[in-house]
């Protein structure tokens, strides 16, 4: 590829390495203190997954930009892997929340009226009448999951290949050819065998899909409109529609998790077509980065769960803190002010032009990559094109890779090296994924410098 070899890039990830190390004195002697009550030295494994050997410690966060705890500041293109698509400290979402803490209180156990505007603003948008307010999007689809075996009396979970949809057990597999395998070290919590819960088929494949819906036994299917746990994979046209199609002919509840497509904007994916799923859901950036997740139900399945007796009881679902007055101050600053359609047309466009620069250098310098973008979130992958379903981007790739990156092994210390490269000249990109996300103070001299600063690494690397 373009003269890539693996000697290259292990040569320049060495010296970004040393260059990261030396830069960073307090992150590395924070990182090795924590290490003392923390497993992995962080307190959310997720955090340990930054390149470099050791992660940034935050002082500062405002807007897009972060500052560390030795000065460095940086573009902040991860955003909270979409957690922080509001921007961070949101001058408004702080407001509401800060005067709902200070004046108001936290948690009651008892609803405040702010909750009547944001169920209103919910249903407006994602066309589900009745929702419940949880702590995350992994809480949301695990009760769902629960709520859709009761409701259709089945066991059985529908899953999409390599998707993922928090910390849920029965997506927490991959399926291999015709073997479903637990994540990688993963051991399964509620079944040795992922096959006793769950079934997962190929996205954009509808004779697969229902070749298992016509067993009719399957209580739901989860499923993202498009998918971006393996890069950006955007449903085929029709698929969707044929998605919920088969879903109703079939008697199983259909759960659109759209956590990380809401990128797409203010409705997210699903928003302007005519579909409305059984059950949606989507956390992460909703109280703009406070603690919250949203849960939407038809008005078939809202109401055989109000008729449950004691039914918050019920299915386990939930907590104390579900539900609490600051997340429903949160999400109601997030859907009035920050994730407005104005916003969006503006965070897409400099998305558009962020995508029209990666393009531009894959084609320049003769890369076999791709990039791909939904609304405001841009990525590449090393494939000259975009694959179909998961079981393409998990295993086609790699073949791929092996075979024309000219020696083996090349995709890790490659990415490894495009994120250290970008943070030592300022930039964040969301860890394992080339991802960025634009968000709503993202500039035009953010998208440039991002842009010029991945030319400058692929100069070196194919001179």
């Amino acid at each position: 590829m373009a003269g890539i070899t693996l000697g290259r890039v292990k040569e320049l990830l060495g010296r970004e390495e040393e260059r990261y190390s030396n830069e960073h004195p307090k992150s590395k002697a924070l990182f090795e203190e924590a290490g003392k009550n923390f497993v992995n030295g962080v307190p959310m494994s997720w955090m340990r997954i930054w390149s470099g050997g050791f992660p940034l410690f935050v002082a500062e966060a405002e807007g897009v930009y972060i500052t560390d705890v030795d000065g460095q500041r940086y573009l902040d293109l991860c955003l909270g892997d979409t957690g922080g698509l509001c921007g961070h400290a949101n001058p408004d979402i702080v407001e509401a929340v800060y005067d709902q803490m200070q004046n108001r209180g936290t948690t009651t156990m008892l609803p405040t009226e702010d909750c009547i505007r944001v169920g209103r603003e919910l249903e407006k948008r994602f066309k589900l009448p009745c929702w419940q307010i949880v702590m995350s999007a992994s809480d949301a689809n695990r009760f769902a999951l629960k709520a859709a075996r009761e409701y259709t009396g089945r066991h059985l979970t529908l899953a999409m290949n390599a998707t993922y949809h928090g910390s849920v057990d029965e997506t927490l597999c991959f399926r291999f050819g015709d073997m479903l395998i637990h994540y990688p070290g993963m051991m399964g919590p509620i079944s040795r065998d992922p096959s006793e819960t769950t079934r997962m088929v190929e996205f954009n494949d509808l004779p697969a899909l229902e070749e298992v819906l016509a067993t009719e036994e399957i209580a739901c299917l989860i499923t993202e409109p498009a998918m971006t746990n393996v890069g950006i994979i955007k449903p085929e046209p029709g698929y969707l529609e044929g998605v919920r199609e088969l879903t109703e002919k079939y008697g199983t509840l259909l759960l659109i998790d759209e956590t990380h497509t809401m990128c797409a904007g203010p409705k997210g994916f699903i928003g302007d077509m005519d579909l409305i799923p059984d059950i949606f859901v989507a956390g992460k950036f909703i109280a703009g980065g406070y603690p919250g997740a949203i849960l939407g139900f038809s008005r078939e399945v809202s109401s055989w769960l109000s008729e449950r007796t004691p039914w918050q009881n019920f299915f386990g679902f939930g907590g104390t803190l579900s539900g609490n007055a600051v997340a429903i101050a949160g999400i109601l600053a997030a859907l009035e002010k920050v994730l407005t359609a104005e916003n969006f047309s503006r965070m897409t466009s400099l998305a558009e032009e962020m995508e029209h620069g990666i393009a531009r250098i894959i084609k320049n310098y003769s890369l076999d990559w791709y990039v791909a973008r939904i609304g405001c979130r841009v990525e590449f992958r090393f494939t000259p094109r975009p694959p179909k379903n998961g079981g393409e981007a998990l295993f086609t790739e790699a073949a791929y890779n092996e075979v024309d990156l000219i020696e083996e092994g090349l995709t890790g210390p490659l990415e490894a090296l495009i994120h250290i490269f970008c943070a030592n000249r300022g930039v964040l990109l969301t860890p394992i994924h080339e991802m960025a996300l634009v968000g709503p103070t993202t500039t035009a001299g953010d998208v440039h410098k991002y842009v010029s600063i991945l030319e400058d690494l692929v100069k070196e690397l194919t001179a």
